[in-house]
């Protein structure tokens, strides 16, 4: 009688077991980059310098590999462990011949913000792709939508940026600080977006300003991204439950 009840509970957990497996979504991370282009958009920024943040980013001394690296591992080895679905298993995505062969560019334009950035930097294999607000077939998470359709629920965008604060300004003179910030924004099989995460953290340190103007010194800019980046990270390890309760509600 007890072997009869212990085979009947464990014939119903496993179909249990079974029945919540199949019910586990699958998500396909279909980027992974870094923007290099410092957004300049809280302060009263002129022509020359946005010109000379454009030449900063272009520069390949202002090498941030070593951050999106970072930033790639922890999200897929940390982050990602707190999700309630799956990822799709990245080399099955970078190694998908129509992934491979996408031209996010094609049948789509500089207005509708899904242009290739020169100042992005993907990780290894990645498309530096950007989800457009509008729901036409050209888009690009239409696109990715339909490369996984079958093996995928869902396509998510992930990205690392950074932007200028200013701290303090008298007279036009004062410090300005530098804040990474990370994207994150999943679309469902639909099209619809289930949640676009932001999230940011600063840098201690800050460099100076002249008349209102940050001073772009490529050797204090690049530590301030890396301390920038670096406490993102750490801040992420905390809100990621905040996050995936979200998540839970809406996929």
């Amino acid at each position: 009688m007890k072997n009869t009840a212990r085979l009947l509970f464990l014939s119903i957990a496993l179909v249990t077991s079974s029945f919540l497996a199949a019910q586990k979504k699958n998500v396909a991370v279909v980027t992974c980059y870094v923007d290099k282009y410092l957004d300049a958009s809280e302060l009263n920024g002129n022509a020359a310098l946005l010109s000379g943040i454009a030449t900063l980013a272009k520069d390949e001394r202002f090498d941030l590999t070593s951050v999106l690296a970072k930033f790639h591992d922890d999200f897929f080895t940390t982050y990602s462990k707190e999700f309630t679905f799956d990822l799709v298993p990245e080399a099955d995505v970078l190694g998908n011949e129509a992934y491979k062969n996408f031209d996010s560019r094609s049948g789509e334009s500089d207005q509708d913000g899904t242009r290739i950035m020169d100042s992005s930097l993907p990780y290894p294999g990645y498309k530096v792709l950007i989800p457009n607000a509008l729901k036409r077939e050209n888009s690009n998470k239409f696109k990715m939508l339909q490369i996984f359709k079958g093996k995928a629920d869902g396509v998510m965008f992930i990205n690392l940026g950074f932007k200028f604060q200013p701290k303090v300004a008298v007279g036009g003179m004062g410090t300005a600080g530098v804040a990474a910030v990370m994207n994150i924004m999943l679309f469902d099989e639909a099209g619809d977006r289930v949640f676009n995460f932001v999230e940011y953290a600063t840098a201690k340190k800050s460099i100076p300003m002249v008349s209102g103007v940050p001073v772009l010194d490529l050797d204090k800019i690049k530590p301030l991204c890396e301390e920038a980046a670096e406490n993102l990270m750490k801040d992420m390890l905390e809100k990621m439950p905040k996050l995936i309760k979200k998540i839970d509600k809406k996929f």
